[in-house]
């Protein structure tokens, strides 16, 4: 791992940059959903801070597309990330006054907005992987990403809780402009060596952005064995967005570890899926290299329907043992899709190319974590049966996909 990052400073500085934005994107989360929590109509604010977080997501489709047509993409990379550190700001400056729902809505739109940016700034970045790694190395590259990605989000999570026990929320929100400026000004340093690689990129030829958007979908829809892999990946990742809330559900109902409270429960499933991920990313190179991804992803499927069973066969042990493989098993699939998509498509295309997909790998997790909780009103036993289904509906797709290939 360290040979590779010596060999590759500009990908490891520029990567460095952008991991650092993505600990701003999750250090205020905490201190917004307190807020949202304490309001009289804590229901509709938590509601209006979880839609701040989730609509960048649909906007990115487009960003990716208009992030191929800018040239001076560092330049880009520097205001950008400087708005993000206003936009914070004007949340600190929110803070001073006393918390109210209007106050809120203010601080979530600011918040949407700082999302937009960071989603912006990742769709420009996507290009300079290509030109600065080979292309036998990328696997390894996402792999790393994808591993310190989830560490950020962790560490990030943990220190915007931390923070809270010791500063006003104001304060945070200031620190984390600070944390903005300090990236853009990383950018800055780095914008020199990156002119040389920014002048080889070629540009997207102009046309409207709803237009190359419809063009990325279209291409992926055509390249059937990629599309199939990306349904079945999204799907794969959606279902995590249903287990918490199912296992939160399930806990009651089951005597194993009694020696550990609810929340604690909650947190180990969610730290064997983080564990297993961040392995997987690791051995993503080192094992099961001559399997496909579409094998590894049949793998996969069957977990989730063991997951099923064992909800079913009331065991705690087979649950938590079975999300961590299936975990590892992503955690494995993931970085060698990613490579295998940037190695694909053309560094012109590549911004809204990436964009498109890795939206699509996250929007599946919202509706699920709202479909397995409509399932448990019906009954327990009902959501439990939807994994199984779950598991069933993915073999159907990759079936019918594959006939249409």
């Amino acid at each position: 791992m360290f040979s590779f990052l010596k060999r590759n400073p500009l990908f490891t500085q520029i990567s460095c940059a952008n991991l650092l934005s993505k600990i701003g994107d999750r250090l205020f989360y905490t201190a917004m959903l307190s807020t949202a929590a304490a309001l009289p109509h804590s229901k509709i604010a938590v509601m209006i801070v979880s839609v701040s977080e989730t609509l960048p997501i649909l906007f990115s489709f487009f960003l990716g597309s208009l992030a191929d047509q800018k040239r001076g993409k560092m330049d880009l990379l520097i205001k950008n990330t400087l708005l993000r550190a206003l936009l914070y700001l004007g949340i600190g400056a929110l803070f001073r006054y006393p918390q109210t729902l209007l106050l809120l809505i203010l601080a979530s739109c600011f918040n949407f907005g700082s999302d937009l940016a960071g989603n912006y700034s990742s769709s420009l970045i996507a290009p300079f992987t290509k030109n600065l790694i080979q292309s036998d190395e990328m696997t390894t590259a996402q792999g790393l990403l994808s591993m310190a990605t989830q560490l950020m989000n962790v560490a990030a999570t943990l220190i915007g809780a931390m923070l809270l026990s010791f500063f006003k929320k104001l304060t945070v929100a200031n620190l984390n402009a600070l944390l903005f400026a300090v990236v853009g000004l990383g950018f800055g340093l780095i914008r020199p060596q990156l002119k040389p690689v920014e002048n080889q990129l070629q540009i997207h030829p102009q046309e409207s952005v709803l237009a190359t958007t419809k063009r990325n979908f279209q291409s992926l829809w055509n390249d059937k064995p990629v599309f199939n892999n990306l349904c079945q990946l999204a799907l794969l990742n959606g279902l995590f967005g249903g287990l918490t809330p199912v296992f939160t559900l399930f806990i009651p109902q089951n005597k194993s570890l009694a020696f550990l409270s609810q929340p604690l429960k909650i947190a180990l499933l969610s730290g064997l899926i983080t564990v297993g991920m961040i392995v997987g990313n690791l051995l993503s190179t080192k094992i099961w290299v001559n399997r496909s991804i579409q094998q590894l992803n049949h793998i996969s499927n069957l977990f989730v329907a063991f997951i099923g069973l064992s909800f079913l066969q009331n065991s705690l042990y087979g649950i938590l043992v079975l999300s961590g493989i299936l975990a590892l098993l992503l955690g494995i699939v993931s970085p060698r899709f990613s490579a295998s998509i940037i190695n694909h498509y053309s560094t012109e295309r590549l911004g809204g190319m990436m964009t498109t997909v890795n939206s699509l790998l996250v929007l599946i997790p919202p509706v699920t974590s709202v479909l397995f909780p409509i399932l448990s009103n019906v009954s327990l036993t009902t959501a439990y049966l939807g994994f199984v289904g779950y598991s069933g509906l993915l073999f159907l797709l990759n079936w019918v996909i594959s006939k249409l290939c």
